[in-house]
């Protein structure tokens, strides 16, 4: 059951969520707004690692809960193996710079965008997650073997001025928050905050209107309870509408929505 995974399974555990995809996969920048924003397809199934038994299932029902309330489909938690992983551990980016240098391989299909999010971000929190192209429909896009012949894959004309012909699949995600961060906030603001990175990565940093975030939990200053009505809206309209939407329909619809125009 991946409620809690052990410290010493942490590496491992990352190898194995976070390792280069067998499709094609490419990540792209923040600033691309022509491309769909990346979300989970697949069953989720939280882990946590890294704070007490009783506070590790906590924070996988929690998880679990903000997930069914999105629509996400879970999958069995007696039998699952975890996609979606929360490690709380002393020095998260002393423990990146050392699994880039041991296995550096894990990094190859981040872009410069992504790698300098992931390693030279300040604060206690860093999220990682591994994202696959895949047709509107959930088929493969192959990857191209040369400079000239790009991606492609094999789907039923579908023309469209609005929709994109491709998705961005959250294959698994990895939240790595520093111990000293995390004392004295409850299970529920770090829960709240791992649903946010976990299911979303910095696409919410993308909004013109993000108001109060989960995402302000490590930062000075009043700390949120939870998921705020920002949060819900955002999470709400990336897992309600259609994943091949351009990013830049969805931010926008999530800013309408957020300002109270709709």
């Amino acid at each position: 059951m991946p409620r809690r995974l052990t410290a010493s399974l942490i590496a491992i555990a990352a190898t194995a969520l976070l390792a280069p995809a067998a499709v094609a996969a490419k990540v792209y920048s923040g600033a691309d707004r022509d491309v769909p924003l990346a979300r989970f397809q697949d069953p989720l199934c939280p882990g946590v690692a890294g704070v007490e038994q009783a506070q590790a299932e906590a924070m996988v029902g929690l998880i679990r809960q903000n997930a069914t309330e999105l629509g996400l489909r879970l999958a069995d938690p007696q039998t699952c193996e975890a996609n979606m992983l929360v490690a709380v551990i002393d020095n998260p980016r002393g423990y990146l710079d050392d699994l880039r240098k041991r296995k550096s391989y894990l990094f190859n299909w981040l872009g410069n965008a992504e790698r300098e999010a992931l390693f030279d971000t300040p604060g206690p929190a860093h999220t990682w997650t591994r994202v696959v192209m895949r047709s509107r429909d959930g088929q493969p896009v192959y990857a191209s073997e040369d400079l000239t012949d790009p991606p492609w894959t094999q789907v039923m004309a579908a023309h469209s001025l609005i929709y994109v012909p491709i998705r961005r699949d959250i294959l698994s995600s990895m939240v790595l928050i520093d111990k000293k961060a995390v004392q004295g906030l409850s299970v529920a603001q770090v829960a709240d905050y791992a649903t946010m990175r976990g299911l979303s990565g910095s696409q919410a940093e993308r909004l013109d209107a993000p108001g109060e975030s989960i995402l302000g939990l490590f930062s000075e200053g009043t700390k949120p309870a939870g998921l705020t009505r920002s949060d819900k809206i955002f999470l709400k309209t990336l897992y309600s509408t259609m994943a091949n939407n351009p990013a830049a329909i969805t931010l926008a619809l999530a800013d309408t929505r957020i300002a109270g125009k709709e």
